[in-house]
């Protein structure tokens, strides 16, 4: 395995971040430099600096870029500070304009562990009935946000002046997804009312079943953070009492079993304390190489390996990235084109005369990683999301 060394140590870091254990002196050899690249690229150089802290100071001395940890968890201290009072705010508004609402993701687990600044969140996932957009842009807009992208289930603002990012939605996943889609709609039958009038929570159970569908689509997709893996372990140690044979019912139905199961078995190697610890499969293998090199949010470039996989092909071509399917074009525009799909030649037109005319670099791009994409890779992803029950 490429950069074993590294890659251990910085999931001994995270596993000391979030219990007691203190971690051992850093490994002869260690490469510092490939340490905060890996860090940077899973947004994780504030959580890392919890369990470097940890450390002797004679040790520390010795971390190339322990400044810079030390300052990404004092950035993260202020934007969390600053998100739990933009939330407050924009909690009272949507009481007042009587919005249901939940919060999702990093909002949720940050809570679960030990400090809230361990968990860094690049934006606020907010889910909401009760309102339309124009209703939830007001809002947005009167408290200094301003547009920063719309999607068929989402609208995203910005605030500048404190560098915010909130994803309000409609629905919980792109309605491609048929089955997880589906499943999902009757999320808000199962949310526990809180305090607030108008505010929900999922059940423990429900939550994880979510966080596993929203893994699901992102390893699929191009691949997951270290950060959303911790969460796991989190959430199972947090929520000690949920109902596992309810959870294993709901992802089995969901066709998620397998991927949950390999999960877990990777959480406990990476971060559990029972002897004796799953030796590593090779799925295990295969798992912990892909997570590593997804970085936060995963790559371009395993994002058109992912989609050749998925189609099953054996290269993708230029004309089926010029003119995508039908499923990726709803993903891009919504349940119109998918009741009318005639007008898929018109959303085709559409989309390229944005990328020539707006994004070209991009298109550009796009196009020389699929040139550079090889058969290894390929075959290695099919192997990979074979075994995970993909």
């Amino acid at each position: 395995m490429i950069y074993e060394i590294e890659m251990n140590y910085i999931l001994e870091l995270l596993k000391c971040a979030v219990t007691v254990q203190k971690p051992s002196a850093p490994p002869e050899g260690i490469d510092w430099d490939t340490v905060y690249l890996l860090a940077r690229s899973h947004k994780i150089c504030s959580t890392l600096y919890f369990g470097m802290q940890k450390l002797s100071p004679e040790l520390q001395q010795h971390i190339k870029y322990f400044d810079r940890y030390l300052l990404a968890y004092k950035k993260t201290l202020v934007q969390d500070a600053n998100k739990s009072y933009e939330l407050k705010i924009l909690k009272d508004a949507f009481e007042k304009n009587n919005i249901d609402y939940i919060f999702l993701k990093g909002s949720v687990t940050r809570y679960l562990y030990p400090d809230t600044s361990m968990r860094v969140m690049n934006d606020i996932d907010i889910f909401y009935r009760g309102a339309d957009a124009n209703t939830i842009k007001d809002i947005f807009l009167k408290n200094g946000y301003h547009i920063f992208k719309k999607e068929p289930k989402e609208i995203s603002f910005f605030k500048p002046t404190n560098e915010i990012k909130i994803e309000m939605q409609t629905a919980l996943i792109d309605e491609s997804y048929t089955r997880w889609f589906q499943y999902l709609k009757s999320m808000w039958d199962k949310c526990v009312p809180l305090e607030n009038l108008h505010e929900y929570k999922m059940t423990n159970e429900d939550f994880y079943i979510y966080h596993i569908i929203h893994m699901a689509k992102h390893f699929k997709h191009g691949g997951i953070g270290l950060i959303h893996v911790l969460d796991v372990w989190v959430m199972i140690n947090s929520y000690s009492d949920m109902n596992w044979t309810y959870i294993a019912h709901e992802l089995q139905s969901l066709g998620l079993d397998i991927f949950d199961k390999n999960l877990r078995l990777l959480v406990s190697k990476w971060f559990g304390e029972s002897e004796p610890l799953p030796k590593y499969t090779r799925t295990l293998s295969l798992m912990e190489n892909y997570i590593f090199t997804s970085g936060a949010f995963g790559k371009k470039s395993q994002q058109e390996i992912n989609a050749i996989v998925e189609r099953n092909d054996k290269k993708i071509s230029i004309m089926g990235k010029i003119f995508p399917d039908l499923r990726t074009m709803v993903d891009y525009y919504g349940p119109l084109l998918k009741k009318y799909p005639i007008l898929l030649p018109f959303y085709w037109i559409r989309l390229n005369f944005k990328r020539i005319f707006f994004d070209r670099k991009k298109l550009k791009n796009s196009i020389t990683i699929i040139n550079n994409i090889s058969d290894k890779h390929i075959e290695s992803t099919k192997e990979l999301m074979k075994r995970c029950g993909f």
